[in-house]
């Protein structure tokens, strides 16, 4: 089994706690890791929202070192900005992420920054915000609308159709299912789909289900309906593990991720589309958009 996951907080939590990537009591770690014959990993620097953008910043600085120092070279791995906060209004910051290897951007987090509003408003993308999204495009780096309001969504997506190029949602589930702000509508996963981007389901529980202890059955009810909108080649997994408020008890790590393999098998998935979910999805949009 093989996977390719498209978030996680780890370099986050590294980072407060001081501990390895090697084998930790975090949520993801190389030793939790050891069941799967392939795995890569996009490792988000999450931009803490209670602090000063130009504090978000440094912070960012601060956890890149760590991620140089504690992610061994030869992990599959591709970094990610999560907040376009962290920019501290300045454009030239981005060209920085993109120099240290900075290819995802997750525009928001929650509330209103610099770039615009978060799920949790109704405001779309500032001036800045329009600024940062052309230049993401420009050079390289992906826009990621997990977070984004409703408004700023439409408005990415406009501007990915006018330059031919694809935005993401790295974790977020559907909306259709479970009626949150955090999720995507249908009509939003078929304007990913349409633009050849991706969309990583989360385990963030208070986003699967309404129910206190969602499962993988949670998790999985949102994976067969993205492929029920056409997504077989679109849909891949964005667990947000070490971001989410608290795990779901049936998937408490990585090494559990096997049972939502398990249950869509039994659902009827052919493996080939499982494989597709769990890996080939976001290897193959990996080789079609990013340049390493």
């Amino acid at each position: 089994m093989k996977l390719f996951d498209l978030h996680c907080d780890t370099l986050y939590e590294m980072y407060k706690r001081s501990c390895s990537f090697t084998e930790n009591e975090l949520n993801i770690s190389l030793k939790k890791a050891e069941g799967f014959e392939k795995y890569a990993q996009v490792l988000a620097i999450w931009s803490q929202n209670d602090i000063s953008e130009e504090a978000r910043f440094e912070q960012f600085l601060e956890i890149y070192n760590t991620y140089k120092e504690k992610i061994p070279a030869d992990f599959p791995n591709i970094l990610a900005v999560e907040g376009g906060g962290a920019l501290a209004g300045n454009i030239k910051n981005l060209e920085l992420f993109y120099s240290l290897g900075v290819r995802f951007l997750t525009l928001v987090w929650g509330g209103e920054s610099s770039i615009g509003g978060a799920h949790n408003t109704d405001k779309g993308l500032s001036d800045f915000g329009y600024e940062v999204l052309k230049k993401c495009f420009d050079i390289g780096i992906i826009p990621d609308v997990s977070h984004a309001s409703d408004k700023m969504f439409w408005q990415v997506n406009e501007e990915a159709q006018k330059c031919g190029k694809p935005f993401v949602a790295t974790h977020s589930n559907s909306r259709k299912i479970h009626h949150h702000t955090r999720n995507l509508s249908d009509e939003m996963f078929k304007a990913i789909e349409k633009c050849g981007g991706v969309v990583g389901i989360s385990l963030e529980p208070t986003h699967a289900s309404p129910k206190d202890e969602p499962d993988e059955s949670d998790i999985c009810r949102h994976i067969i309906h993205y492929l029920e909108l056409g997504g077989e080649n679109t849909v891949c997994l964005g667990c947000d593990l070490d971001g989410v408020t608290r795990n779901i008890k049936a998937i408490p790590d990585i090494s559990h991720l096997y049972k939502i393999a398990d249950f869509l098998k039994k659902e009827g998935l052919a493996d080939s589309t499982v494989e597709n979910i769990f890996y080939n999805n976001a290897n193959n949009f990996i080789i079609r958009n990013i340049k390493l």
